[in-house]
């Protein structure tokens, strides 16, 4: 057996034992909870709870309560038909935390400040719960923001992260457990690996942030160490980009749990060809994360098929864009068709919109009205609209959709 594999067994029985609760009913979304229990959302695959779990399905608990599926009806899902039980529908929202030492964003939006921007991103959450999504996906070193050189290391050289970081994802984090939401948190990103120093600076770095949530107690967390690991041409540091150096690096990380009284699933993303191949790094990881940008709904659905024949874990896609970058009643249309056809089948679906809340839009239309990273949704959902106010619209109809799916 494959250390990993060994290590994943190992796991599992430690998870199982600290979990011991049985399948009864969580509080309503809004009730009372014991003290103890306020903001301490956990949320684990089944495959790592225990053997009378589904594997392959999410489940959420609230301090030492009982496990149940995510969209449980009565806590989590009131009015969702049963096919998205047990899935993570979630946003990427990359740059929730983002910050650019290079002061080059600041030619876009003079007035750029990252703790308004993060800010603005939890003053949204709501909005986005209240159509049922319960996860967002954000990344310490951030996302594209749609121009060049931008600098957000959320590292040192030595691999410490960095405090004004910490601060933002912690009011990220704990502004997701109040409403019972989850975070995806990415560490690594493409062409922002090269401000860690070397590869034991990237192995300090895993260590750091995960002991950091463990010392925090933060477990409504699944951990995406980089963001598209397998694009060698952007990252510099060969135990990211290759598979035998991220499966290390995903172990690194669970094993910083094994003492830690809880667990948190561990994995990585690859490029956006819905590709999840066999390997190291699907027998190291906790569950896949799936990225489908650019391919058509149908494809998407038929590969994340295979990937839940072959693995005994959860696929989530984390970034599913159908736009290219056309915002219409037709491309509306094919990010509806992705979700239902992915929740039909079981996978999580997450919804991906660059020129709306990961670029800033000015970068790319003069006349949308907006410079900074963008979170609101607008007032007349669809594909309605110009600049700034279509963006909007057009994530407003998608997760109207989401709502709708009783």
């Amino acid at each position: 057996m494959r250390s990993a594999q060994r290590h994943r067994a190992f796991r599992r029985a430690a998870v199982a034992v600290l979990a011991g609760a049985s399948l009864s009913a969580l509080p309503a979304q809004g009730q009372e909870s014991p003290p103890s229990a306020q903001g301490s959302l956990h949320i684990l695959p089944g495959h790592l709870i225990g053997p009378d779990l589904e594997p392959g399905k999410f489940y959420v608990r609230q301090g030492e309560g009982a496990w149940e599926q995510t969209y449980t009806p009565g806590w989590q899902g009131d009015g969702f038909r049963d096919e998205v039980r047990g899935t993570l529908v979630n946003l990427r929202s990359a740059n929730a935390v983002f910050d650019d030492q290079s002061g080059r964003i600041r030619q876009y939006d003079p007035d750029f400040d990252a703790q308004a921007n993060t800010d603005a991103f939890v003053a949204n959450l709501d909005a986005y719960r209240e159509h049922g999504l319960l996860a967002t996906g954000i990344n310490l070193q951030g996302g594209n923001p749609g121009f060049n050189g931008a600098d957000n290391p959320a590292f040192t050289s030595d691999g410490a992260l960095r405090q004004e970081w910490k601060d933002r994802t912690a009011k990220v984090i704990e502004a997701h457990a109040q409403r019972n939401m989850v975070v995806v948190l990415g560490y690594f990103y493409f062409h922002q690996d090269h401000n860690l120093g070397d590869e034991d600076a990237v192995r300090q770095a895993v260590i750091n942030a995960t002991d950091w949530l463990i010392e925090n107690d933060y477990r409504n967390v699944i951990i995406e160490i980089a963001n598209e690991h397998n694009n060698d041409d952007a990252y510099d540091h060969e135990i990211i980009h290759s598979d035998e150096g991220m499966a290390e690096l995903i172990e690194l990380a669970q094993s910083r749990f094994d003492d830690a009284g809880f667990s948190l699933a561990v994995s990585t993303s690859r490029y956006g060809d819905a590709s999840w191949p066999s390997g190291a790094v699907a027998e190291a990881a906790d569950l896949a994360l799936v990225h489908c940008n650019g391919v058509d709904p149908r494809t998407c659905a038929e590969r994340t098929s295979e990937h839940q024949r072959n693995h005994g874990y959860p696929i989530v896609v984390n970034e599913d864009n159908k736009t290219y970058g056309e915002y219409t009643g037709e491309t509306l249309n094919q990010e509806k068709q992705a979700f239902d056809l992915l929740v039909a089948q079981g996978v999580s679906w997450g919804f991906m919109l660059n020129q709306w809340n990961q670029y800033a839009p000015c970068v790319y239309d003069a006349d949308c009205g907006s410079t900074t990273f963008d979170w609101a949704l607008g007032p007349d959902p669809g594909a309605n609209g110009s600049g700034a106010e279509l963006l909007r619209n057009f994530a407003h109809g998608v997760l109207d959709h989401l709502q709708g799916t009783g």
